[in-house]
């Protein structure tokens, strides 16, 4: 996070995502969402809005989409970790594994 990304209380995310603030107090109180104490940055706004568009366009409860987030963060991670996998391989032996591999999108969800 960059120094001059603003940082919102929970009304103003609440707003700028168009949900009810208890909404976003909800996922906060879960871990889903961890504003800083400072408040919720641009990045946990683009969470909350990934939680409005799976309430609102697949009209998923609030378990289903915990499990959802959940997933999300840990393919994310798997990502990450194969980024620096293959990374080691290329420092090792100069190449690339197998060129099959294809990459889950999640910006479609922003």
């Amino acid at each position: 996070m960059t120094n001059q990304q603003r940082q919102h209380n929970p009304d103003e995310a609440a707003a700028a995502t168009r949900m009810d603030v208890s909404i976003v107090w909800h996922y906060a109180e879960v871990g889903l969402i961890t504003p800083s104490p400072a408040g919720y940055t641009d990045d946990d706004l683009a969470e909350l809005r990934r939680v409005r568009r799976l309430l609102e366009d697949l009209e998923l409860d609030h378990p289903a989409i915990e499990i959802v987030l959940r997933m999300r963060r840990r393919i994310q991670t798997l990502q990450a970790e194969i980024g620096q996998l293959e990374s080691a391989v290329v420092a090792a032996h100069g190449r690339r594994g197998p060129q099959d591999w294809v990459e889950a999108e999640w910006n479609d969800l922003r």
